[in-house]
C-alpha cells in the first residue's frame, strides 16, 4: 500500500508559526536585557553610595588648590532658628524672653481692682499665725499704682452670721504701702491673721478661733468683694517622750546585798 502524502498547507498556516517564532525570540531577548541590567546593579551599588558619602563629607568643607577651605563652615552656637514655615533653621536662636511688664499710667481706681485671697499656714491656736496672700490685679488698666493701707482695702473672717475678725478693729494688720497692680500679673499682699477674735481696738488676749471652716472676705473699698472658704485646722499635739528614772543602789562590799537596818551615822532612804 503506497504512503499517505501530505500536500502544501495554506499560507496562513506558515505565517502564525513564523509569528510565535519571532514571538519566543523578542521575550527571551527581553528577559536576557533585565537579567542581565539587573546583575549591572547591583553590582555597581556599593561602589556609588561611598561615593555619594565621600562627595557628603567633603562638600561641607571642601578644599581648593591653595589649601585653604573654599567654604568654610558657619559657625553656630548650638542652637536654631525657626524658618517662616515653623520648621527649625542652623544658626542663632534668641532665648525667650520675660515677658515685658506694663509701666502704670496714673493712679488705680478703686473700683478697678480685684483682690484674690491665698490661705497659707492655716493653723489654730499659738504659733506664727494664718498667712493671707492677697493677689491685686485690674480689670482694666494695663498698669497703676495703688497704696495699700487699711483705709483703701477691707478683710474679714466669719463663721456664718459670726464675724470672728476684721480689718477695721486690727489696721495695723494690713501692710501700708504703695505697689504697682498690672492686669496680666498679679501683685502680692500679705496679711497675717494671728489666730485669735478681734474686738475693738484689737486687744491681744482675746479668744481663739477654734479650728474649722471659715471665709475670708476682701475687696478694696469701693471695689466687689471676693470670698474664699478655708480650713482652720488644729495644731498637732506634741508628742512627750518620758526617760527612764535613775534606779538609786546602794553601796555593797563583798557582793553581799546591803543590811535593812541603817549604820551607825547613817541616813534612812525614803521608799
Amino acid at each position: 500500500m503506497p504512503p499517505l502524502t501530505r500536500g502544501p498547507l495554506p499560507a496562513r498556516v506558515y505565517w502564525r508559526r513564523r509569528m510565535l517564532l519571532l514571538t519566543l525570540a523578542v521575550l527571551l531577548v527581553v528577559g536576557l536585557a533585565r537579567l542581565l541590567g539587573s546583575g549591572s546593579d547591583a553590582s555597581s551599588e556599593p561602589e556609588a553610595r561611598p561615593a555619594a558619602a565621600t562627595a557628603s563629607t567633603d562638600g561641607a568643607g571642601a578644599i581648593d588648590g591653595t589649601g585653604d577651605p573654599s567654604s568654610p563652615p558657619v559657625p553656630t552656637d548650638g542652637t536654631l532658628e525657626a524658618t517662616p514655615d515653623g520648621t527649625p533653621a542652623a544658626g542663632k536662636h534668641h532665648a525667650s524672653q520675660a515677658p515685658v511688664l506694663a509701666e502704670p499710667d496714673g493712679p488705680c481706681a478703686a473700683s478697678d481692682i480685684v483682690v484674690t485671697p491665698e490661705v497659707r499656714h492655716a493653723v489654730a491656736g499659738p504659733g506664727d499665725g494664718v498667712r493671707f496672700e492677697l493677689g491685686l490685679q485690674t480689670r482694666e488698666a494695663a498698669a497703676c499704682t495703688w497704696h495699700v493701707s487699711a483705709r483703701t482695702l477691707t478683710m474679714k473672717i466669719t463663721s456664718g452670721h459670726d464675724e470672728i475678725w476684721s480689718s477695721q478693729q486690727c489696721p495695723h494688720r494690713v501692710p501700708n504701702e504703695q505697689v504697682v497692680v498690672r492686669r496680666d500679673q498679679p501683685t502680692s499682699v500679705v496679711v497675717t491673721w494671728n489666730g485669735r477674735r478681734s474686738e475693738d481696738d484689737c486687744p491681744r488676749q482675746t479668744d481663739w478661733a477654734m479650728p474649722g471652716y471659715y471665709h475670708v472676705n476682701v475687696a478694696a473699698l469701693a471695689g466687689e468683694p471676693t470670698d474664699q472658704q478655708f480650713e482652720l485646722r488644729a495644731p498637732r499635739a506634741p508628742v512627750i517622750t518620758r526617760s527612764p528614772e535613775p534606779q538609786q543602789s546602794g553601796k555593797h562590799g563583798g557582793g553581799k546585798p546591803s543590811s535593812d537596818k541603817p549604820s551607825a551615822g547613817s541616813s534612812a532612804s525614803a521608799d
